[in-house]
């Protein structure tokens, strides 16, 4: 029995709504897939750049710590020479106090540098608080080793080696994990950092 010409238009109308559906499907199915595509392609090209601004960060942060750092290793080694020459009573205990008081005035100058390093990621900026603090560690075995030193009474002295003998390691394991995930040198003497003496002997060396 033939179509009437209602029914073809219905048909017609049917079918073309079918395709609509179908079509829509297809596109949506082409955009997710470029969307994903997309996806990938930016984390892919964003891991690299990631690690160029770990790299950059270390290298900044390392350029203005390592001065202050191997400054301060060359001042308390020259707090050595004057507690040696106390102990051997080669100068009294005024003149030692009055040496050692010099050299803790230039290490509080040091410590104020080190605070003010302003790091530029969290994470370096954690690691360099606790670092910051082994500063305030010494400074106050310095502070005490002058009066002592005046006084001639050296057997008081806070002990605080081993607290800063570990935040010291912490911050050096830390910056090395950083260092090796963003593939930035570190100083070849950095794993000295922590190892041997902490604060000068008041016995001499």
């Amino acid at each position: 029995m033939a179509a009437t010409a209602g029914e073809r238009a219905r048909w017609r109308a049917a079918a073309a709504r079918v395709g609509v559906r179908r079509r829509t499907r297809e596109l949506t199915a082409s955009c997710l897939c470029i969307v994903a595509l997309g996806g990938c392609a930016s984390q892919t090209k964003s891991a690299p750049g990631t690690q160029r601004a770990g790299r950059a960060a270390i290298e900044r942060y390392i350029g203005e710590v390592e001065p202050i750092r191997l400054a301060v290793n060359k001042l308390l080694g020259d707090a050595d020479p004057i507690l040696d020459a106390f102990h051997d009573r080669r100068i009294d205990p005024t003149e030692a106090a009055r040496r050692m008081g010099q050299l803790e005035q230039r290490f509080a100058g040091y410590a104020v540098d080190i605070a003010e390093v302003d790091p530029p990621s969290a994470q370096l900026r954690a690691l360099n608080a606790g670092y910051a603090n082994t500063f305030v560690f010494e400074d106050a075995y310095l502070s005490a080793l002058v009066a002592g030193l005046a006084d001639d009474e050296l057997t008081n002295l806070p002990n605080t080696q081993a607290a800063q003998r570990a935040a010291i390691i912490r911050w050096r394991i830390g910056l090395t994990v950083l260092a090796r995930a963003a593939d930035a040198p570190l100083p070849a003497d950095l794993q000295q950092a922590g190892r041997g003496e902490i604060a000068p002997s008041p016995d001499g060396s």
